[in-house]
């Protein structure tokens, strides 16, 4: 009799070890077929922004104060930006100079650039700030979602 009950409980417990596998596995899937992109530090785009370069075939957003922002995004044309918190700008090689020098004087970490990459790792657009973090995520029709850094540490007042 018990051994029929130590049976059962085994079969039971295989049963179940077989669905939580299947269910951990269909996670592990269904992350790694993400639509999620990311930064990619990149030398080159810190010199672009240092250099006050404006890349014609991006549109510009910033996020945080008009003054001092927290980062500064350029969107490659053939995508949008999806976003409450992301703020666009015609931004002019002098209004991007200003930034930059406003950027790296008031945030305690110097401001860097990154490449903007999907998940297949192609080219989304720029990305400028003390932050070298953020959460990118491509939706249908290119619709780019970036939520926006957390304000970095302030230095002093420009």
């Amino acid at each position: 009799m018990t051994s029929s009950i130590v049976q059962k409980g085994g079969k039971e417990l295989h049963r179940r070890s077989t669905v939580i596998g299947l269910g951990l596995l269909f996670l592990l899937c269904s992350c790694a077929a993400s639509n999620y992109g990311k930064l990619q530090p990149s030398p080159e785009i810190t010199k672009i922004f240092d250099d006050y370069r404006i890349l014609s075939d991006h549109s510009y957003y910033y996020s945080g104060l008009q003054g001092v922002p927290d980062a500064i995004v350029g969107i490659q044309s053939n995508y949008s930006l999806k976003s409450k918190r992301w703020q666009p700008v015609d931004l002019t090689s002098l209004s991007l100079r200003k930034w930059v020098d406003r950027m790296t004087y008031v945030h305690m970490v110097t401001p860097r650039g990154a490449l903007i990459l999907g998940p297949d790792g192609n080219r989304i657009g720029v990305w400028y700030s003390a932050r070298h973090q953020a959460t990118v995520r491509v939706e249908q029709g290119n619709r780019v979602v970036i939520v926006p850094p957390l304000p970095p540490e302030l230095r002093g007042v420009p």
